[in-house]
């Protein structure tokens, strides 16, 4: 199989993660949003029964579908929940993401992969380079209140329910702030990217992300 490389792009909640990783694949690169490719797992008749039986009806929406915003508002109640979820969650994600990487390498330049539990997966591809997304914890709690019309409490409360992947986090290649001029955000990802590209082709391996 045709190798391509890959840059990771993780963060918490509100920190730019998916902006930061839709300018680092541009126009020359393949986006897999890890987030999106979630949605279509919740489809799968066995995992929504498994999530009936961990967290009850109360995630089922009219249709009878299990609605992401109902389940958000319940596993974001405890660590506890957060965890369960994963564990439900990862095994289905892990093929469905790992299939998406596979198929659209074969014409990919390169790929970002967008993606808030990066490291809590083993994938079969090799991820390159990881790009990790900072902000204030204030710009982070606008954006969520703003984004997802919530109480300051209930976004603090799912800030702080990722504190467990920090530590994850800090093994990144490398980190950009979101809390600043967009125009300057997008030159960084660009050089980011444009630097381990140079990079890659020169060597093909064992090459790894740097901000210089």
């Amino acid at each position: 199989m045709r190798r391509v490389p890959v840059i990771g792009v993780t963060g918490g909640i509100a920190s730019g993660k998916t902006t930061v990783a839709k300018l680092i694949a541009g126009t020359s690169g393949v986006l897999v949003d890890c987030d999106s490719l979630g949605h279509r797992a919740l489809e799968y008749r066995d995992v929504g029964e498994k999530l009936v039986a961990a967290f009850g009806k109360g995630v089922l929406g009219p249709s009878g579908a299990v609605s992401r915003e109902r389940l958000s508002r319940i596993v974001f109640a405890s660590d506890r929940a957060i965890a369960r979820l994963n564990r439900i969650m990862r095994p289905p994600l892990k093929k469905i993401i790992t299939e998406e990487v596979l198929r659209r390498r074969v014409r990919a330049r390169y790929i970002v992969l967008d993606a808030v539990l990066l490291f809590q997966y083993k994938f079969s591809f090799k991820v390159d380079c990881v790009v990790v997304t900072r902000a204030t914890r204030e710009t982070r709690l606008e954006r969520i209140m703003r984004r997802d019309g919530v109480s300051r409490a209930e976004a603090l409360l799912r800030i702080e329910r990722q504190g467990a992947l920090h530590d994850a986090w800090a093994r990144a290649d490398v980190r950009i702030r979101t809390d600043r001029s967009f125009s300057k955000m997008r030159s960084e990802a660009a050089a980011i990217r444009d630097r381990f590209l140079a990079r890659y082709d020169a060597t093909g391996r064992n090459v790894r992300c740097t901000k210089k």
